[in-house]
């Protein structure tokens, strides 16, 4: 006779462990496709490291001594900012590789970038070096208008391109800044240090003349005077000498440190309150780029990556439309830096195909433009500084995107 099996604790044991590799093999596997992917992505950058333009630092006559020279032309891109902006496009392709919108190896296909450059000669050389950058070796278009013609995209008020009023614009900024006393608060800060810098002796104009907005005497722009104007241009050479890598005995004849440079920083910045981020000038200055962006990222068809090489009043002005600020490191607040941009990227909800946009802000600091530092992916010191979408709201469409700069630029309705 058979002995009965007896059913024990370890037998049980033993029943289970045969079972579990069957029940693990019928569980479906974990989905790891990322939520969202990135399917189209706009560049809307500044010009890389230049040398001054003629009469930029209109301080230079209360310095006690005569500024550095250049060897490169005035206004035009150094070859150490076309080695600047070639280490901000390597870090951006290994970007693009990652997100799939460029192939690891060999050429971009046909179409899949565009760079559309201001027609000016440092726009145009600063969007040629982005293009080595992002494609080295390959046949990249950088395409423009004729060099020296208006571009409105850039400089639509030396077009037709929108309407605009001297008169109505100088009184709409007046009463937006206080006469220009608004110019001021806070400026104390940037203001000693760059008479510091300068050697100014007291009474320096700088701190004791008054800021004023007018038509200019032609009547077909506006004229600023005062202490923003003279020192607003040669805060922005100081920080040019600087991430050219010129000797330190040189940047503000040794007087000024990094540190110095992004104290003085403000004063750049607050010329754009007046010429581009004021409530007139934001929509004529930055509304048909602006436009241009939301049509790239709402279109059915275009390329995955679109490159825009403008300048900084075309940042400022854009950012003012949008509703956002920025302080990045090394700057002080709402000053565009050299060389870098606003980044618009269009995100596809993988499971629902929703479309989500995302804004940051691609720059290097002053001291990794100046040293021509390699940029890392990830962690300190990466040059991918997240962004506020301001009036869009935190779940930005492109469609709302375009639908906000539509709001923000009806005047430039007026024109047609």
């Amino acid at each position: 006779m058979l002995a009965r099996a007896r059913f024990t604790p370890r037998l049980a044991l033993c029943l289970l462990a045969a079972l579990i590799p069957a029940v693990a093999i019928a569980r479906p596997a974990p989905d790891k496709t990322p939520r969202y992917r990135v399917d189209r992505v706009v560049l809307l950058i500044r010009h890389g490291i230049r040398a001054p333009l003629d009469g930029e630092a209109a301080a230079a006559p209360l310095a006690d001594q005569p500024f550095p020279h250049w060897d490169t032309p005035p206004s035009q891109l150094t070859p150490h900012g076309a080695q600047a902006l070639g280490r901000l496009a390597d870090y951006e392709r290994a970007r693009l590789v990652r997100q799939g919108l460029l192939p690891a190896g060999g050429c971009p296909q046909a179409g899949s970038i565009a760079i559309w450059t201001n027609s000016k000669s440092r726009t145009i050389a600063s969007g040629q070096a982005l293009a080595q950058g992002l494609a080295p070796g390959c046949p990249l278009a950088v395409d423009h208008l004729p060099e020296g013609q208006a571009d409105p995209l850039f400089d639509a008020l030396d077009t037709p391109a929108v309407p605009f009023d001297a008169r109505a614009a100088a009184a709409s900024i007046n009463a937006e800044l206080d006469n220009g006393r608004a110019l001021m608060v806070g400026m104390g800060p940037a203001v000693a240090t760059i008479e510091r810098v300068l050697g100014c002796r007291a009474p320096c104009p700088i701190s004791t003349q008054p800021n004023r907005i007018a038509p200019s005497a032609d009547g077909k722009g506006l004229s600023l005077a005062g202490p923003i104007d003279l020192a607003s241009g040669t805060a922005q050479v100081f920080l040019l000498q600087y991430t050219e890598g010129m000797p330190l005995s040189q940047v503000g004849w040794g007087r000024a440190s990094a540190a110095d440079i992004a104290t003085m920083s403000p004063l750049h910045a607050r010329l754009f309150d007046v010429f581009a981020r004021s409530a007139y000038m934001a929509p004529r200055v930055g509304g048909l780029i602006a436009r241009r962006i939301a049509a790239t990222l709402t279109a059915p068809q275009a390329p995955a990556f679109s490159v825009l090489v403008g300048h900084d009043n075309t940042i400022a002005a854009v950012t003012a439309l949008i509703g956002t600020g920025f302080t990045l490191p090394g700057y002080g607040r709402n000053d565009p830096p050299i060389g870098a941009g606003l980044l618009f990227e269009r995100l596809v909800d993988t499971r629902t195909g929703r479309q989500l946009l995302r804004l940051s802000y691609l720059a290097q600091t002053p001291d990794q433009a100046r040293r021509l530092l390699p940029l890392p992916q990830a962690g300190a010191g990466a040059p991918l500084h997240p962004l506020s979408l301001g009036r869009c709201g935190t779940a930005c469409t492109p469609a709302g995107f375009a639908q906000l700069i539509a709001r923000q630029t009806r005047v430039l309705d007026q024109a047609k």
